[in-house]
């Protein structure tokens, strides 16, 4: 589990050092994952591996308090695709606020938590974009062209989101074009 406390000698050199964490999932690394047990085939597999293992990832992170102990630490939720993150933080968030169901022993909301610690990643083809940079901040949104890669690419992937954003300021286009990616990799 990422929140085990035997990484945070990582997760605090990477904030020392000023260092991004960017978690990837991989479908096919001969590690167990959620939910293929289930589908058979390809497409199935790759939509549950990525999704449900990087909502995990998310979920150790804040909720196992990784983000809350290492306040320095920026973690990227890469090629997952990035609808979930907000019924996801919803869920967290309700949770925490429930004294009943808040086993996590954190102060801090997980929503909160990520808008201070955390990053997610978009494809161009993603219609919930837009939504999401309302929800989390345009300057939390990465977004991928996934060129080159074997099983395909997006060409013109700015212009793609460009298009996605249309009737958004100025500033929202800026920040999901270039303030997100600035931010995690520390750049302003």
């Amino acid at each position: 589990m990422l929140h085990d406390p035997a990484y945070d000698p990582l997760w605090s050199a990477a904030g020392d050092l000023d260092f991004s964490i960017g978690i990837h999932e991989g479908g096919n690394s001969g590690m167990p994952t959620v939910g293929i047990d289930r589908f058979e085939g390809r497409g199935a597999q790759h939509i549950i591996s990525h999704t449900m293992e990087m909502m995990l990832a998310c979920m150790s992170m804040i909720w196992g308090g990784v983000c809350e102990r290492h306040p320095r630490l920026r973690v990227g939720f890469l090629e997952s695709g990035g609808g979930w993150v907000a019924p996801w933080l919803d869920r967290m968030d309700r949770h925490f606020d429930d004294q009943g169901f808040n086993d996590s022993g954190l102060k801090t909301r997980p929503s909160d938590l990520f808008r201070r610690n955390c990053w997610i990643s978009f494809e161009p083809v993603e219609g919930s974009i837009k939504v999401l940079a309302d929800y989390i901040g345009p300057n939390k949104i990465l977004w991928a062209t996934d060129y080159p890669h074997r099983d395909g690419f997006f060409p013109g992937a700015p212009q793609m989101i460009r298009d996605r954003l249309a009737g958004t300021s100025p500033q929202t286009q800026h920040q999901v074009l270039a303030g997100g990616a600035m931010g995690f990799y520390g750049l302003n």
